[in-house]
C-alpha cells in the first residue's frame, strides 16, 4: 500500500513539474525578439521599425505588464494587457499587428506554443482610425484600408 501511495505521489509531482515547465514556455517570461519592418505606435507612442525585445516588464507582475525596447536601448514602452485565448497552440512566436491605411498598431502578443496571447487595448488614436474606418465602409467611401499584419517573433 505505501509503495502505491509512493507511485501516486511521485506522479503528481512530475505532473506539477511538467505542467509549470509548460506555463513558462507559453509566457513572456522569456523574451521575444522581431524585426519590425515598418513604424509602429504602442499606446499612443510611435516607435521606429526596427529590432525589438518584447518581455515582462516586472517578474513579479507576470505577463499582465509587457515592455517593448528596441536592441539598441533607445526606445521603450511599457503597456498593460489582457489574456487572449486560441483552440490551437501557435508554433512560432508573434506579433499581431493593425493597420489603418499607413499606420500600425501593435495588437497582440503570442509566445511560441501557447495557446494564451496578451492582447494590447487599443489606444486612442486607433479607437479613432477605426471609428473613421468603419464610417466609411458603411458610407461606400474610400477610406484607410483595414488589415490584420502578423510578424514573426524569436526566444
Amino acid at each position: 500500500m505505501k509503495n502505491v501511495v509512493a507511485k501516486f505521489g511521485l506522479l503528481a509531482v512530475m505532473t506539477i513539474i511538467a505542467a509549470s515547465v509548460s506555463a513558462n514556455a507559453q509566457s513572456l517570461q522569456y523574451r521575444l525578439t522581431a524585426n519590425i519592418p515598418f513604424d509602429f505606435s504602442v499606446a499612443d507612442k510611435k516607435l521606429p521599425a526596427g529590432k525589438y525585445w518584447i518581455n515582462r516588464s516586472q517578474l513579479s507582475t507576470g505577463d499582465l505588464i509587457i515592455q517593448i525596447r528596441s536592441t539598441d536601448g533607445h526606445e521603450n514602452v511599457s503597456r498593460l494587457t489582457i489574456p487572449v485565448i486560441t483552440v490551437n497552440a501557435t508554433k512560432d512566436g508573434s506579433l499581431v499587428f493593425h493597420r489603418y491605411g499607413d499606420e500600425y498598431f501593435l495588437s497582440e502578443i503570442w509566445p511560441a506554443g501557447g495557446v494564451t496571447g496578451r492582447e494590447l487595448p487599443k489606444s486612442r488614436a486607433e479607437r479613432e482610425l477605426a471609428r473613421k474606418a468603419q464610417v466609411n465602409q458603411i458610407a461606400a467611401m474610400q477610406g484607410p484600408e483595414v488589415e490584420t499584419v502578423t510578424i514573426r517573433a524569436s526566444n
